[in-house]
Order: C-alpha cells, then sequence, then structure tokens
C-alpha cells in the first residue's frame, strides 16, 4: 500500500513541476480565454484548485452532434496554459444516455468525480463515481454504482448531488425520486478503493423538502437544509455525522416567524466547531435572514437574524466562512436602486454585524441577473457580479474598505456567465479565477490578481531552494543561498490547495533558513510557496507518519 501510495504521489509531483513559459489567460477583459469552445453545448461547471496556482475544471459536453451526454475536463497551470487536450479531455461518454448532473472534487492527491446518468426525458437513473489521478487516468477498474433505482424508486434526482471528502474517503450525497413524485435525501460512503459503506440507496433522510442544499461540518458529517420549493416555502436542518446518524429528531424549522424563502436561492455553510449558518431571502418581508444552528438542533440565536432589511427587494444570497467570520453577498433593490444593486456584510459567529447595517456598497450599476458570489482571498474577500451588461469584480478588506475601483473591475464584457453557472476558485497568491459557461455554450476562464489587473502571475522557478527532509515526519528545514535581502512570505498549503501554514520573515543577508514544525499536519502532499517582492517560488514535499 505504501508503494502505490509514494507512486500516486510522484505522478502527482511530477505532473506539478512542468509549466508553460508562455501565459494563456488574458489581460484584456474584452478578449476572452476559452477553456472549451468545442461545437455543440457545454455546461454545469465544477472547478477546483490544484494546490499549486493551477484549476482543474470539468463539465457536461454534447459536442459533435453527441445523441448523449459526455463529460470532459481541463487541467490548467498557474498561467493558464493547459496541460490536457485542447478543448478538453474526455472522461465519460454514452452515447444512449444524458449525463444529467455532475461534481468533481480534489481527492486523495488526484480527483473524485461524480455523475447522474439517466435515459432520455426521465431523469438520471444511476449515480456513479470514479476516482482519477492528477493527470487523468482512471484508478479504479470501472466506475462504481453509488445509487440507482430500486424498488419504488423512479430516478435518482438531478438535485442534490455533493461529495464531502474525509479520512476514510468521501460521503456523497444525492436525492431518489420514488413513485408518485416525491423525493428524499440518500447518502452513502465511499471508502478510497471504491467500496461502499452502506448498501445501495438503504441509508435515507427523510427531511422536509424536495430541494436540499448540503454542507460539510468538518468531523465527518454534514448538514441538509431542506425545503419544498416555492414561495413562502420554510427550511428545515438537519444533521448526519460520520457514521450515518442523524443527530437531530426531526427536522428543524429555522425561518421561524419571519417567513418562508422567496424563489431565490439559500445557502449553508459550517464553522469549525460543527455549527452550521443558513442565508435566505425571506418572504414576504423580502429581507436577507441568517440563522445558526448546532449539531442537535438548538438554533443558536434563538431564531432568525436580519442581515438587511433595507426596504425593497433582497435576494439571490451567497456565503462563505473566511478566517472565522461570515460573509454574505446579495442583489439588492431598495430604493434608488435601478434594477439590483450589490451589497455584502461580515458578521461574527454570534450574529453581530461587522460592518453598516444593512451591508455596504460593491456596486451600484444595474444588475437584474441573479448571481452573486463571494470568495476567499488571502485574508480579504471577492465578490463577484453581473452588473450593466459586464462581469465584475471587487475585493474587500476585513475592515469594510474596498480594494479595488468604485464598482469593481471588469474582468469580461464579450462572454459573460450564463446566470450561476460558474465557479470562482482562489490561488495560493490570492488571485482569483473565475470558470464559467458563457450565455454561446462555451467554456470560459480569467484571473484577477490581488491588484485587480487582469494578468498572470510570476513564473516559478522550483528549484530556487533547498527543503529538506523530503519526505518529512516532524521538522522541515527551508534554506536559501544567493537569495535577495527583503520580505520573505512563507505560506504551505495541503493538496485540497487550503492554506495550512504562513508567515512572513525579513532578511538581510545573502543566506536564509527556517525551522518550520509540521508535527500537527496529516500525512499527505503538501506545497510551500516562497514570495519576495520580484517572485514566486514554490516545492512539493511529503509528510509521512
Amino acid at each position: 500500500m505504501k508503494k502505490k501510495l509514494l507512486h500516486v504521489i510522484a505522478i502527482f509531483l511530477f505532473s506539478c513541476s512542468s509549466y508553460i513559459a508562455s501565459a494563456q489567460f488574458n489581460s484584456d477583459s474584452s478578449q476572452t480565454y476559452f477553456v472549451c469552445n468545442a461545437t455543440g453545448a457545454q455546461s454545469s461547471v465544477s472547478s477546483f484548485g490544484d494546490g499549486f496556482g493551477g484549476t482543474y475544471s470539468f463539465w457536461l459536453d454534447k459536442r459533435n452532434g453527441l445523441t448523449g451526454t459526455a463529460i470532459y475536463g481541463q487541467h490548467m497551470d498557474s498561467l493558464g496554459n493547459p496541460e490536457w487536450a485542447a478543448n478538453g479531455q474526455l472522461f465519460f461518454q454514452e452515447n444512449a444516455k444524458e449525463v444529467w448532473l455532475m461534481k468533481a472534487i480534489a481527492w486523495q492527491n488526484g480527483i473524485l468525480l461524480s455523475w447522474v446518468q439517466g435515459g432520455f426525458g426521465i431523469g438520471g437513473d444511476t449515480l456513479y463515481c470514479n476516482y482519477y489521478d492528477a493527470n487523468g487516468s482512471s484508478q479504479w477498474a470501472q466506475p462504481v454504482v453509488v445509487g440507482n433505482k430500486q424498488g419504488n424508486i423512479i430516478y435518482v434526482s438531478i438535485d442534490n448531488l455533493d461529495i464531502f471528502p474525509n479520512d476514510s474517503g468521501a460521503t456523497v450525497t444525492f436525492g431518489l425520486t420514488q413513485s408518485g413524485g416525491s423525493t428524499y435525501f440518500s447518502y452513502n460512503r465511499i471508502d478510497f478503493n471504491g467500496n461502499l459503506r452502506w448498501p445501495l440507496d438503504s441509508t435515507a433522510y427523510y427531511g422536509n423538502g424536495y430541494y436540499y442544499q448540503t454542507a460539510a461540518d468538518n468531523f465527518g458529517g454534514f448538514y441538509i437544509a431542506a425545503s419544498t420549493g416555492g414561495i413562502g416555502t420554510h427550511i428545515y436542518v438537519g444533521h448526519i455525522d460520520f457514521d450515518g446518524n442523524s443527530t437531530i429528531s426531526s427536522p428543524v424549522d429555522i425561518c421561524g416567524t419571519v417567513g418562508g424563502r422567496n424563489n431565490s436561492p439559500w445557502k449553508v455553510v459550517c464553522d469549525s466547531d460543527t455549527n452550521a449558518y443558513v442565508i435566505w431571502a425571506n418572504n414576504p418581508s423580502l429581507d436577507i435572514s441568517l440563522t445558526k444552528i448546532e449539531p442537535d438542533g438548538t438554533l443558536s440565536w434563538g431564531g432568525p437574524i436580519t442581515v438587511c432589511s433595507a426596504s425593497g427587494t433582497q435576494e439571490n444570497p451567497d456565503m462563505i466562512m473566511h478566517d472565522g467570520s461570515i460573509y454574505a453577498i446579495w442583489n439588492d433593490g431598495r430604493p434608488g436602486a435601478n434594477f439590483y444593486y450589490i451589497y455584502m456584510q461580515k458578521l461574527d459567529t454570534s450574529g453581530t454585524a461587522q460592518w453598516s447595517p444593512d451591508g455596504i456598497l460593491l456596486s451600484d450599476l444595474p444588475s437584474n441577473s441573479p448571481s452573486p458570489k463571494v470568495v476567499g482571498a488571502g485574508s480579504n474577500v471577492v465578490g463577484t457580479y453581473i452588473v450593466n451588461s459586464t462581469f465584475r469584480a471587487q475585493q474587500v478588506r476585513p475592515d469594510s474598505s474596498l480594494v479595488w475601483h468604485t464598482n469593481g473591475v471588469v474582468i469580461n464584457v464579450n462572454n459573460l456567465p450564463y446566470y450561476a453557472d460558474y465557479n470562482l476558485v482562489s490561488s495560493t497568491t490570492g488571485s482569483v479565477t473565475a470558470i464559467w459557461k458563457e450565455n454561446g455554450d462555451n467554456i470560459c476562464a480569467t484571473r484577477v490578481q490581488p491588484n485587480g489587473i487582469l494578468t498572470t502571475i510570476p513564473s516559478r522557478n522550483n528549484k530556487s531552494f533547498a527543503l529538506y527532509p523530503n519526505p518529512v515526519s516532524h521538522q522541515l528545514i527551508l534554506s536559501v543561498e544567493n537569495c535577495s535581502i527583503g520580505d520573505y512570505n512563507i505560506r504551505i498549503y495541503n493538496s485540497t490547495g487550503a492554506e495550512v501554514f504562513t508567515c512572513s520573515e525579513k532578511n538581510s543577508f545573502s543566506e536564509f533558513s527556517r525551522t518550520i514544525s509540521v508535527t500537527d499536519f496529516p500525512a499527505g502532499l503538501y506545497s510551500i510557496a516562497v514570495q519576495t517582492s520580484g517572485s514566486l517560488n514554490t516545492q512539493n514535499f511529503v509528510v509521512v507518519k
């Protein structure tokens, strides 16, 4: 097993060590970088960072007159150069059936891909998972069936698909539609070898809903926020632990007396203490509401709080947990707004607003697109939105000050995202890459730098410093010879791209060294990035136990 693991790690290190010198991302917002512009329709983008400044993206594809649906993917390096075939690498195709939904995550130093496949016009009938290495090569003999039609199940629902990695593999969540049209929520665990924890479709959670939003609780379990759909319907929350047990006897109505939701999506995120936060646009007041719920079903604040109570309509909220705080973004139709403006708010985990009441203004340009999103970017956050026929972004500091131009920087003007079919991926430098399906059915991408400029990051020199021992179990030594004078920023990222260590050092000599304890790091692959004013240098290392 150890030899196999080291072999997989070696493949991954090799795939991340070669970079093409020429940049691919455009520095002009009027020019579009196409990840895929093959004939036929592309849609349903699923993207994540590779942990080294690059990005993996997957999408559904009906190129070349396919009677079914294929799944294609592309790996772009830190400069935006495609590392796989032009217009993407084929991962799955069966002409006789459609693929209705797909999700991809970083997993086991590679990729875990899941999709719902079914016959024409009747929804999906089978849910599959397959594991690929960092180069896109399948590591299992065949895709694993995680859910399918059994008994009174008509098909696997095209909604509710999600994947949560854990120390023993991953949990896959999905919906099952029964005879009569009712839907219940189901889930299963899959290990690193493709074995299921429970029999097919046997583990189900019957919530008060038809549509489900989920979030990992950071301890191997997950939360479910469910609604039956439709204006005025309430949202009910449940919690499943790592062993598949419900920790809440009955789903909790989190809406209380503020009313149900409007027709906007809702969002659930979790903090490091296994608590969940659910945000939604309520009905009939049309305000933005937020609730905190504990694993046993307790509503921490006694019920929902109001994030924004300005007059007019607020809707389409998005939310993240970043550096221990909650950041929410939404469309806002308060008086004076031409269609919708874009607002954002920061809250602590006690529900106290940290910025101006009812949020801060990101853009007062007209917007009628339900697509604002927010993502962490270093110590700041970046909000994205479609306003005035432009795709824009704004960076916000924790103190609410705006980093970029009024109304944000323009990142694309000609090939805008089709509603909310886009992903945001933060790089190791704090830049943000957007990958989206545009109205013309192509897959596009761009990167905005921390300074708000559309350009590439400095090329990497992966041999500019020594790193030893490697593999390492306790103390990692970073040594640089003939180095520059000035500030050194050191960051370490795990294989999913999450930052696990950061520090800053001021160097006044021609040699520089730093000892870093990795005793508390879980075993696995890591990347260390050393950044000065003029360069970014990275190396990979492996922690063993």
